[in-house]
């Protein structure tokens, strides 16, 4: 084979190269030897640990994907005179990749999973730097090398499964291949497109040898999905195989041999795909765990999608989400599936019918770009057979789309990566063939004209907001400062009068009652937990009004003892600089004292002692976790009097409380410890007795 050509930049050739090792040859030699060049090359990012590494790459692809929207706005708007068919594809999946810019501010997660997003960028930007290759040349040359990596993952697959080695074995029915990978649904996606896209090449090779050997890495990709036992694989590439044998514009159609070939396997595949993994019999039998299972998993997704039906739920929300609306008949499949098992299914729950729309809209673009570059272009016999072989993997990738999530997945970015490549690919070919026609000199000054003045004006347009964040920027930061020397005053004169009760005179379960409650991760962070700010911050959008302040339990004090309690952003800012002065001058243990001695529990009175005292007749030391956990529960909504204390009203603050308890501190408060808890009464200072498992109440 011909090397890569030198016109292009070397830098981003080694990039991608590297990226497309890293992705689709996972737990390799390969990966190996690129993990250890990146821990040379970047030892400080290789030393951070695995949650601030993930967060830090998060944020450089969110700052270089916004500055490469905003270079490609700049063109799109200045340089072209016409769009094109794969302009208007490009300006599609420019929209798309808008959608999870956006889920950063948007997305109902409650906890945001910066690593299971990273590749979002990767993709897209991945799709942006295939589709500026130029010439022709270098887009078949990285097709053929892409190709080669996918083959070596294929190779991987079948060297296991031979050996019994990284085979996923799924109930009732055995093992199946996965490749470098942890699931087959990981690897069959890479086979499906790889495939029809290697039996092209091998006909436009003009070196015989060369030619054998994409036959055979071919026939090699087949296997590998045949292994994989995936159904949706298997219909989908006998649909891809079907259509590579009996299109009009395939290459391989004229030859008759290798038609039939192609026709045999389609039927094959076709037909296991009804009795395999069924233990003989036809698809959909009692027995057939999987089908069934799948309709109950898109019945669930159906669920989700109704609770946010117009922008979705977010970027990687459907596990959660599904744990949400589980239900009986799909428990009984015990689901550990991460997506809906529809591809259509699972971009409508992250992103609502609006990312629906734009999605079909671009298969549409998609499918009258291959048209016209087939019959309207004239493609050189190799950029032909590319393009069709780029189709006809496309093809069964929306086709596996209906059963099952073979791209756009955070467990897929192999997959997603790999169709983001042939994706440019096909583009850059077109854009060749089909130029995007530039203006002429003075067409493009009015142009760039026209585009400083909508700059200008989006600037004078944003300029009154600016202005005013930075002046509640300021006015929180000189509140916190009028505020500091309190604090300071604090430190130095720890307050000590008969009501203060001090930690060690409170039950310990109240006191993790509450750490659970209100912050979890009080003794990690430093005064501020920036992701629940952030998860507020989502909340707070999404409503469209203010619902959740994502305070820990030193920015309460701090608003409790030195600010306000109105709702303003400057008050938010000054709580933040306060709460981070006083893990610097306070100890966690005096932060916690002060909370429980400060916070409102309800009842018209503040503070653990009278909570206590008015709820149960107690001392704070002497309360059980039952107890305790209804104490917690009610610091989000404290009731105002004892009318508002309902077996419900109970019954909702002890699950919130139990259920963070469990999630914090598992090994303190496993599951038989809270059961026993929440089955125990409550018996109020004013003769009330409420079983919250039972729902009873009596005097």
């Amino acid at each position: 084979m011909r090397a890569l050509s030198v016109g292009f930049p070397i830098i981003g050739q080694a990039v991608l190269i590297g990226i497309m090792v890293w992705y689709v040859l996972p737990n390799t030699i390969f990966s190996d030897c690129l993990r250890g060049l990146v821990k040379i090359i970047l030892p400080n990012f290789s030393d951070m640990s695995v949650n601030d590494a993930a967060t830090f790459a998060y944020f450089v692809g969110y700052g270089f994907m916004l500055f490469l929207l905003a270079v490609y706005v700049y063109v799109r708007f200045t340089y072209w005179a016409r769009p094109t068919l794969a302009l208007h594809l490009t300006d599609l999946i420019t929209i798309f990749s808008g959608l999870y810019l956006l889920d950063f501010f948007l997305s109902t997660t409650e906890s945001f999973l910066f690593a299971q997003s990273r590749w979002v960028f990767v993709t897209f930007v991945s799709f942006y730097f295939c589709v500026l290759l130029r010439p022709k040349e270098q887009a078949l040359r990285l097709t053929q090398l892409l190709m080669l990596i996918v083959a070596q993952q294929c190779v991987y697959a079948i060297i296991y499964y031979a050996l019994g080695f990284r085979q996923f074995h799924s109930p009732g029915f055995g093992p199946r291949a996965v490749g470098t990978f942890d699931n087959p649904s990981y690897l069959y996606p890479l086979c499906l497109v790889g495939a029809p896209v290697s039996l092209v090449l091998a006909e436009v090779e003009v070196a015989f040898s060369w030619k054998w050997i994409w036959r055979g890495i071919g026939t090699m990709m087949l296997l590998a999905l045949v292994l994989t036992y995936t159904r949706a694989g298997w219909i989908a590439c006998g649909v891809s195989l079907g259509y590579l044998a009996l299109s009009t514009y395939s290459p391989l159609s004229n030859q008759k041999i290798t038609r039939w070939v192609l026709v045999g396997l389609a039927l094959a595949l076709l037909m296991g795909a009804i009795f395999v993994r069924t233990k003989g019999k036809v698809i959909g039998n009692p027995d057939d765990r999987s089908f069934w299972g799948r309709i109950a998993i898109w019945r669930t997704a159906l669920q989700v999608i109704a609770d946010h039906p117009i922008l979705g739920n977010g970027s990687n929300t459907y596990f959660q989400k599904q744990r949400e609306h589980m239900t009986p008949n799909l428990r009984r499949f015990n689901p550990i599936n991460m997506e809906p098992k529809n591809l259509y299914l699972h971009i409508t729950a992250e992103f609502g019918l609006i990312g629906l729309g734009i999605f079909l809209l671009f298969i549409w673009r998609y499918v009258q770009l291959y048209r016209f570059a087939i019959r309207t272009l004239p493609l050189s016999e190799d950029t032909y057979a590319i393009a069709v072989g780029i189709h006809a993997g496309l093809l069964g990738v929306f086709v596996a789309g209906f059963f099952d999530t073979p791209i756009l997945h955070f467990t897929r970015p192999a997959s997603s990566f790999t169709v983001a490549c042939l994706l440019g690919i096909l583009c850059s070919l077109v854009n060749q063939a089909n130029p995007t026609p530039i203006p002429d000199e003075f067409e493009l000054q009015r142009r760039k004209r026209g585009f400083r003045r909508i700059v200008a004006v989006g600037f004078i347009v944003l300029f009154p907001f600016v202005v005013y964040l930075l002046w509640l920027l300021d006015a929180g930061i000189k509140w916190a400062q009028g505020s500091l020397p309190q604090v300071q005053r604090l430190a130095k004169h720890y307050p000590k009068n008969s009501s203060f009760v001090h930690l060690k005179d409170i039950a310990e379960d109240m006191v993790y009652a509450v750490i659970a409650s209100e912050d979890g991760f009080f003794y990690s962070h430093h005064g501020v937990d920036w992701l629940a700010l952030h998860r507020a911050l989502r909340k707070n959008l999404r409503a469209m009004r203010f619902v959740q302040g994502g305070s820990t339990i030193t920015m309460q004090v701090a608003r409790c003892l030195f600010l306000s309690r109105e709702r303003t952003l400057s008050r938010k800012i000054a709580e933040i600089i306060l709460a981070l002065k006083m893990e610097r001058y306070l100890s966690k243990e005096c932060i916690l004292e002060l909370y429980l001695n400060t916070a409102r529990f309800g009842m018209g009175q503040d503070g653990i002692l009278a909570a206590a005292r008015n709820y149960f007749g107690k001392h704070p030391k002497d309360l059980t976790l039952s107890e305790a956990a209804f104490l917690a529960g009610v610091l989000p909504n404290p009731p105002f009097d004892q009318k508002k204390v309902t077996p419900e009203f109970v019954w909702r603050c002890q699950r919130r409380a139990f259920e963070r308890l469990h999630a914090f501190f598992p090994h303190r408060y496993p599951s038989e410890v809270l059961e026993r808890a929440q089955k125990a009464s409550l018996r109020f200072k004013w003769g009330q007795v409420i079983t919250p498992s039972t729902g009873g109440t009596r005097k």
